[in-house]
């Protein structure tokens, strides 16, 4: 049986939320000992901004609702932000010099899934990110993974 985390925390609309929205979902994610690497690191704090900041920003009400779940089995992290208004998010293409509206595309970007859709109080606006694959039980990989494959490369090379 492969083990499901989930939960799910309330926050302020307001721009002060983005910052404590993105540490909690990491204190959760850390609690649960999911192993992030750096890419999945980064996919998970620059969608949690994106999504709780277009929530503060374009969302309704004045409380946001934030579920966080971990799918160990799925090799998958769904975050969910839910907020009161019924209009869902659009993917803009602003110019360059254009100081935001890339909100979406970076979600669409990082995530292998995302997607909004109404609910009875509003809206929810979800993004799946892929986690690192788990490493296989048995023994310890090579700690030096650059000499194994240059050895492999070159075998001339490590002959004595």
């Amino acid at each position: 049986m492969k083990h499901v985390n989930s939960q799910s925390f309330f926050l302020v609309r307001a721009p002060t939320s983005v910052a404590i929205g993105r540490r909690r979902v990491s204190d959760l994610v850390n609690t649960w000992c999911v192993t992030l690497d750096d890419d999945s690191n980064m996919a998970m704090t620059t969608v949690v901004s994106e999504l709780v900041t277009n929530a503060v920003s374009h969302g309704t009400g004045t409380m946001l609702e934030v579920i966080v779940r971990a799918d160990a089995g799925r090799g998958r992290l769904t975050i969910e932000v839910h907020d009161e208004s019924p209009a869902l998010p659009r993917t803009c293409f602003p110019s360059p010099d254009a100081e935001n509206g890339r909100g979406m595309v970076l979600v669409a970007h990082l995530a292998i899934a995302h997607g909004a859709e109404r609910t009875l109080r509003g809206k929810r606006v979800w993004a799946e990110i892929e986690l690192p694959p788990r490493p296989a039980s048995g023994p310890s990989p090579d700690p030096r993974p650059a000499l194994r494959a240059a050895r492999l490369r070159f075998p001339e090379a490590t002959r004595s």
